[in-house]
């Protein structure tokens, strides 16, 4: 069949399906989802659709979603500099989509990260070394490849430096200061960051060794959901920023870091929204700012990808509970999961069945017994070979997967080439 009846049996899928009117949200207390009792049966999914062909586990990945997203936190921040966060998520074609993007810049933690974003074309000037604590070969490495900007907040990364800094064109540094994190699911304030005192005696000590101090830094925390928390956390960096000047150091950095949320199972803040929190409290606390640097990772990969599982075995439990075994789970990189990251779900099936609401717990398929996932309430009875799509899989499910236990990790598919459009799924539960 040819991609184009593909596309219009999906489309017609997809229609059908939001004829009932999935849109409840996955709490819900109803028997069914509203209107739902209007129909009698949860559509299928045409057997020539592609999701029947794509081999699972896999991820369904948008590079123009994550360029879309990336613009917009551009827009909101038009006076910023935006360099994407790696560690969220590295395949090559997402970097290269992202790389051809005017005015856009990487940040990194690692000499692998330098050499995926070198591999790919990206000079050092687009680049920067946010991690507060590197390894020597990796500082050479950067500076090898013209990376200037490096993130510090200790005595021994200003040694580590110092090594690799050229007297004549010194390396810029900015202390990483630990902050609030009100509003955010993970906080980051424990393995790096420093108070306002001690930051300002790490500038001196940068500039003693022959570095340049030019900023601070800091991180509100992953998956943040509070705008004012960044208005919050640069009235606690302003008295670092204070007494630096004061003191002859005329920094004019300020690293706002990431945070910037996704949206799995509900709205979160907009770009726009932020920056209007934002925007206000960097004048206030940090004036003089010339270089407005920010770090999202989440927000520009989050929901530029999907993940499709099988359905492989079905069990109950003495507890009374009905266990759904699927082919990837917290080893295949869904280990955001026990921590609070819960996507919402789309079933596929290949016939129609009958409505009606079910509950199962998910978990993936290895032995281990931290390989568990959620609780779903499905509007249609589940059995081994129907899929589901987990919405909003973008962020780190790729980076931190691995074949424990002898499964492999999600392939990586293109929506494009495989006709599998993240907009075609809606999360129903």
């Amino acid at each position: 069949m040819n991609k184009t009846l593909q596309r219009v049996n999906l489309s017609a899928n997809v229609s059908r399906a939001a004829k009932t009117n999935f849109s409840t949200p996955q709490h819900s207390n109803t028997a069914h989802p509203v209107g739902i009792s209007a129909f009698s049966e949860y559509p299928a999914t045409p057997g020539d659709h592609p999701i029947w062909r794509i081999p699972t586990p896999s991820l369904i990945l948008s590079p123009a979603r994550a360029v879309e997203n990336f613009k917009a936190i551009q827009r909101a921040f038009p006076d910023a500099t935006v360099g994407y966060a790696m560690k969220s998520n590295p395949h090559p074609s997402l970097l290269a989509a992202l790389s051809r993007v005017e005015g856009a810049w990487f940040e990194v933690a690692s000499r692998a990260e330098i050499q995926a974003l070198v591999d790919i074309g990206v000079s050092g000037d687009r680049i920067f070394f946010s991690n507060p604590v590197k390894q020597p070969a990796h500082i050479a490495f950067a500076v090898q490849h013209g990376v200037r900007l490096f993130a510090y907040d200790s005595e021994h990364e200003v040694e580590k430096l110092a090594r690799f800094n050229d007297p004549a064109h010194p390396l810029e540094v900015y202390v990483r200061m630990t902050v609030t994190h009100r509003g955010a699911l993970w906080p980051l304030t424990h393995k790096f960051g420093v108070e306002p005192r001690r930051a300002v005696e790490l500038l001196h000590l940068a500039k003693a060794r022959g570095l340049r101090p030019v900023g601070l830094a800091f991180h509100v925390g992953s998956q943040c959901v509070r705008p004012d928390t960044w208005a919050e956390a640069l009235g606690e960096v302003a008295p670092a920023w204070k007494m630096a000047h004061e003191a002859g150091l005329t920094l004019d950095l300020i690293d706002l870091g990431g945070g910037f949320p996704a949206p799995y199972t509900g709205p979160v803040p907009l770009p726009h929204e932020i920056a209007s929190a934002v925007k206000p409290a960097i004048e206030a606390c940090v004036p003089g700012a010339k270089r407005v640097f920010l770090e999202p990772g989440r927000g520009v990969c989050g929901d530029a990808a999907d993940m499709v599982v099988e359905i492989t075995g079905l069990a109950q439990r003495p507890d009374g509970q009905t266990w759904l075994y699927v082919d990837g789970g917290y080893f295949s990189g869904l280990y955001e999961i026990p921590d609070g990251i819960r996507p919402a779900v789309q079933p596929a099936i290949r016939e129609s069945r009958p409505l009606g609401m079910h509950t199962y717990r998910l978990a993936g398929p290895t032995c281990d017994s931290l390989d568990t996932l959620f609780e779903m309430r499905s509007p249609v009875e589940l059995v081994p070979g129907d899929r589901l799509v987990l919405k909003t899989a973008g962020a780190y499910v790729y980076s931190v997967g691995s074949p424990f236990n002898g499964f492999p990790m999600p392939e990586v598919l293109h929506e494009e080439e495989w006709m599998l459009y993240l907009d075609d799924f809606r999360g129903i539960c």
